[in-house]
């Protein structure tokens, strides 16, 4: 007599749950054995066909330097070196300016740092004139300070000179 092992409803999504479990492990795993993608490094160059693109963006379908550069390393990837060191090449062979963002030491610190200062600072300054502001426009309010007096009539100098002026007109 044979035993038969019965799954209930409950067993069976179980045992569902677990075989795609081990399904999607498995394809992680082949995913994260796989070379990683060109984009890795490709997003951190800057083309230098003179489009002033990041190199994985570079409107060019056909771009003389682009295009070389994408299969090397797609190659050099794919024989085991990292990302970093490929952005290391890259940077040893052309200089900083191939970076599509600038290091974060050094100088170029100032390029990460001074858009953030520049809105502190503006925040402050904005702050401080407007409570100012505002204060003046309170004092002015609480005061009641009487206008000038305006003049109706024009000093005596003033009208003698003004009838010599229209006599001598006529």
């Amino acid at each position: 007599m044979r035993s038969r092992v019965a799954f209930g409803r409950g067993g069976r999504l179980v045992a569902a749950c677990v075989l795609v479990t081990a399904l999607f492990m498995a394809i992680a795993t082949a995913a994260a054995m796989a070379a990683p993608p060109v984009s890795s490094v490709a997003d951190k160059i800057t083309c230098l066909c003179g489009c002033n693109s990041v190199l994985s963006q570079c409107p060019h379908e056909e771009c003389g330097w682009g295009v070389p550069a994408k299969q090397f390393i797609g190659e050099q990837l794919d024989k085991g070196k990292t990302p970093e060191e490929l952005i290391q090449y890259y940077v040893t062979q052309y200089g900083e300016q191939v970076l599509a963002a600038p290091t974060k030491t050094g100088f170029n610190l100032a390029a990460w740092v001074t858009p953030f200062v520049a809105l502190i600072v503006g925040a402050v300054a904005i702050y401080y004139l407007a409570r100012v502001w505002v204060v003046r426009q309170k004092d002015g309010a609480d005061h009641d300070i009487a206008p000038a007096p305006v003049r109706t009539e024009a000093p005596e100098e003033y009208a003698r000179r003004l009838d010599d002026e229209l006599k001598d007109f006529d």
